[in-house]
């Protein structure tokens, strides 16, 4: 079901570039200190590209999209990114560190046909945002580039894909193998023989793909074909645009991790822990844990313990608490009775969807003015930062949950469900800049 191509990858020149200092995160991830460090990094930087500033005074052109276009182009004809001369499928393999422990993983980029969500041929587990996709639909109408990789997930079960995979890796050496500021090691390989990408392109070609990161450059993808096709009046099915570059993870590889996203919350009124324990007590057994700050790192260990050892268990911090509430699900009956009806056991049993209809969607009860989630909610992965924006008064209360696992992910997917937006995150992210695919051939 997946129709995997080898393409003529875009990539900096080895000759002319340390590949460390112009790569980057997401573009979604960037702040704007990271953004202006990378700006100061290397000129030839790839956040350039993916995420120009709205101004910028070295260089004329003041749109940036169009100004992405420019500078890809002309650092082709300086001869600082350098196109494949033949068709390529790439191996990327991420060595990193997650709680301590040292793990790897490995995944295939490679050009795969799009295919309409109908189709269930490629998967999404997430809700995205109009906003989002209009930014990155201007910026592939710029470029006519895959600047970046979407992230997907593919059940490798009786390990054809690995032992292709493998049988590649066997003949060819790294084309790159560089640190990035984390420390985490990320290695890239190509693979142009045409034994090889056959037998790569067969074992792929039953898999369903599920989109584990990048629903919003996947969906810019669908409508910048759709736009083509009406352009042109016509679409065969195999013009350039009929594809997107994707990095493709078994989901049995054992590199893979999901971390939480922290939900923040304000704009309550009368919010006390009285208030609290009255407005949940039905649903859930309620206990503190003492906690007497930043500096508490013991209290803050033994909460996230607490967390991610038993189930459906949050915490949350009220800004003025020296201590955090910790809510355990008194049974799974609850579920069944307070969750939507229409959606299945698997989703209704989701931590991060419990948070949400049990605890998050009931908070008007604090407030007197209409509690609108997209203003008084924000999602926040570094549970430190989001702690400190509670207790310097920007945000009223954090709430910690434990990640939903892939096995998770998988059954909610393949009932057809989305599951809530910030459900998951892929941990590390990947890369951009290590290969670009031009949407020209």
């Amino acid at each position: 079901m997946a129709e995997i191509q080898p393409f003529r990858g875009l990539r900096y020149n080895p000759d002319r570039i340390r590949l460390q200092d112009v790569i980057t995160e997401p573009y979604d991830r960037i702040t704007p200190a990271m953004q202006d460090e990378y700006y100061r990094k290397n000129p030839y930087n790839i956040v350039r590209v993916i995420l120009g500033k709205d101004e910028d005074p070295e260089h004329p052109e003041k749109d940036k999209y169009r100004r992405a276009d420019v500078l890809l182009k002309k650092w082709q004809e300086d001869g600082v990114f350098v196109r494949e001369k033949r068709r390529a499928l790439y191996l990327y393999e991420q060595e990193f560190q997650s709680d301590g422990e040292q793990r790897k993983r490995l995944g295939l980029i490679a050009r795969v046909k799009l295919e309409d969500f109908a189709s269930k041929k490629v998967l999404p587990h997430e809700k995205t945002f109009p906003k989002h996709k209009e930014d990155r639909l201007r910026l592939l109408r710029a470029t006519q580039t895959n600047t970046e990789q979407i992230f997907l997930l593919y059940s490798d079960g009786d390990k054809e894909a690995h032992q292709a995979i493998s049988r590649a890796l066997e003949r060819i050496e790294a084309a790159a193998d560089i640190r990035d500021e984390d420390g985490f090691r990320h290695c890239l390989w190509i693979v142009q023989d045409e034994k090889d990408i056959s037998r790569i392109q067969q074992a792929m070609a039953d898999k369903i793909l599920i989109i584990a990161d990048g629903h919003h450059r996947y969906e810019t993808s669908l409508n910048y074909r759709a736009e083509m096709a009406t352009k042109l009046g016509y679409s065969s099915g195999i013009e350039p645009w009929n594809y997107v570059m994707m990095t493709l993870f078994d989901l049995n590889d054992p590199g893979l991790v999901i971390l939480p996203t922290y939900r923040l919350v304000k704009n309550l009124e009368k919010l006390d822990e009285e208030g609290l324990r009255s407005a949940f007590s039905d649903w859930f057994e309620i206990s503190g844990v003492d906690w007497s700050g930043l500096d508490d790192r013991a209290g803050l260990a033994k909460v996230r313990e607490i967390v991610s050892t038993n189930e459906h268990t949050f915490a949350l911090f009220l800004s003025g608490l020296k201590k955090f509430l910790v809510l355990r699900l008194k049974n799974e009956e609850i579920l069944d009775e307070e969750g939507d009806r229409s959606k299945s056991a698997e989703w209704k049993r989701l931590d991060v969807a419990i948070l949400h209809f049990l605890i998050i969607d009931r908070l008007g009860r604090f407030t007197a003015k209409p509690f609108v989630q997209e203003e008084s909610v924000s999602y926040i992965r570094r549970l430190e930062e989001g702690l400190e924006k509670v207790e310097a008064g920007e945000w009223q209360m954090i709430f910690l949950l434990k990640p939903c696992s892939l096995q998770q992910v998988r059954q909610v997917v393949e009932k057809g469900e989305l599951m809530p937006h910030k459900s998951t995150d892929f941990f590390p992210k990947l890369k951009s800049g290590l290969v670009l695919c031009p949407l020209d051939e």
